[in-house]
């Protein structure tokens, strides 16, 4: 429909190896710890969607020997927030409030042990500062961008264009700036902007990284219009549209696992009013300091065992395959309209024109790259759309095998939500060019955080990818299954 497209971002947040970039703590930590099937355990790579970024494992874009990137479509979750008013106002909120009314009272609180910093402890996150972007968060976000720069610089528009002194000859070529689309929530727009600030010059970034008109802008996207919704945050138009699937399934799977360290707190501190959910709320605020203080500067990470991170992880996973994922009626049709128009810029990025509009049809309104000037089309948004294109793509999907189950936590299970949505996940679509091949030389292939994806049935390019021709019938195919958002929705908000 109306988007631009996103993807193969990969390991654009990386820092290691880029000339001049000094990593965070927090990113320097994230990336040294070992993979999720390391001998260390690091329970940040079981926090699903609220975890600093990290590669998925098996991390690796490097192209198939004999091509190159041609052209990308970047679809970004926004980096690192204080956190998530729903999780704050159904988990961490009633501990935050039990804990203080606790200590008000002079109630005991252990002296020694993992939960003696609660004696002093005060919650980072209030109802004042829910959803805001955190500075390590901005400056991740920032390292993405000049990572992405350095990784794929001809993608790019010349640094040269714009530059003060620089060649006039280069900036009279410019027809149209190079556009950076963001959903309209501020804690994307602040996102994006960081993000600009990392992969544009000075001349061409602009004063608070919104572009300087002419070499580049950055395009905000009503969340809710709905000319753009399908492709843009196609959930804040879909009438039909739930938070509430996943909960209950969630709910007994805590009821599970959950009693467990729950009655490790109890032991610990054993006057203080515990709750199940309680559980929920600490591995909560595992992720969150984190993405607030940095890694290493919060006590929660230290509070609850590694299988119970685990068990978190699969929370988190059976709330996301009920709510955006393969048992979501919607989340194949919420993601397609994306993975439609990213195939139709990737297509189109050396033609010069839309192939797809016959004599006589209206193009959409404000078409995000009319002019096809763009081999590099980013685009930021919000944690449930990566996993509605995942699904529409059929990617980690072992439904055929067995479905979730409630009463165990099955390790062999593809649908890992920490391998897709830690903050500045990404989902990338890149068209290769390659020296030969028996369909042609262009070729498609999927990233999700670094890690190459293999579609079912199209591997048969180079390195497993997709031929572009089986790609549009593959895309085909799943628009002629998927396309009616309309009436998958039940209409569209306007």
């Amino acid at each position: 429909m109306r988007l631009c497209s996103a993807a193969l971002l990969a390991a654009a947040a990386l820092t290691a190896g880029v000339p001049g970039v000094a990593p965070s703590p927090l990113r320097q930590q994230v990336l040294q710890a070992p993979p999720m099937h390391g001998v260390k355990f690091n329970p940040l790579e079981h926090m699903s969607g609220i975890a600093p970024y990290h590669d998925a494992p098996g991390a690796n874009i490097s192209p198939p020997k004999g091509c190159r990137s041609l052209a990308m479509a970047l679809l970004i979750r926004h980096s690192s927030i204080v956190a998530n008013d729903d999780e704050w106002e159904d988990y961490m909120e009633p501990f935050v409030q039990r804990l203080d009314a606790h200590r008000a009272a002079g109630a005991a609180l252990p002296e020694s042990g993992r939960l003696a910093f609660l004696r002093e402890w005060q919650s980072p996150i209030n109802n004042d500062n829910l959803e805001q972007l955190t500075q390590p968060g901005a400056h991740d976000a920032t390292v993405q961008g000049r990572r992405l720069r350095k990784l794929h610089p001809h993608l790019f528009p010349p640094m040269e264009l714009g530059r003060p002194g620089g060649k006039e000859a280069l900036a009279g070529k410019v027809k149209t700036p190079f556009k950076v689309w963001t959903a309209s929530s501020e804690r994307d727009i602040e996102t994006s902007k960081a993000w600009i600030r990392g992969a544009f010059p000075e001349w061409q970034r602009g004063d608070d990284g919104e572009g300087d008109g002419k070499f580049l802008t950055l395009v905000k996207v009503p969340n809710k219009n709905p000319d753009w919704g399908a492709s843009l945050t196609p959930h804040k138009v879909c009438k039909g549209f739930s938070k509430e699937p996943g909960k209950p399934e969630a709910q007994q799977w805590l009821e599970t696992f959950g009693p467990r360290p729950l009655a490790a707190l109890r032991d610990m501190a054993p006057e203080f009013p515990w709750e199940l959910n309680d559980v929920i709320a600490l591995a909560m605020l595992c992720g969150y300091e984190s993405v607030i203080k940095g890694v290493g500067k919060t006590e929660f990470c230290s509070v609850l065992q590694p299988d119970d991170f685990r068990d978190f992880g699969y929370w988190n996973d059976i709330k996301y395959h009920h709510f955006v994922g393969y048992k979501s009626p919607m989340a194949p049709y919420l993601g397609m309209p994306w993975l439609n128009t990213s195939l139709h810029n990737l297509e189109a990025a050396t033609t010069g024109k839309h192939p797809h509009l016959q004599s006589g049809d209206e193009p959409a309104p404000i078409p995000p790259n009319a002019t096809h000037t763009q081999f590099l089309l980013p685009y930021f948004t919000h944690r449930e759309e990566p996993p509605v294109v995942i699904t529409a793509l059929g990617l980690m999907n072992q439904t055929a095998q067995y479905d979730l189950p409630l009463d165990h936590n099955p390790a062999d299970r593809v649908w890992k939500t920490s391998h897709v949505l830690p903050f500045l996940g990404h989902v990338g679509i890149e068209r290769l060019t390659c020296d030969a091949g028996s369909e042609g030389s262009d070729y498609i292939r999927v990233v999700i955080n670094g890690a190459v994806q293999h579609l079912e049935h199209c591997q048969s390019g180079p390195g497993k990818s997709c031929p572009m021709e089986q790609y549009k019938a593959f895309v085909a195919e799943r628009m002629e299954q998927y396309g009616d958002i309309e009436g998958a929705c039940g209409g569209i908000k306007t």
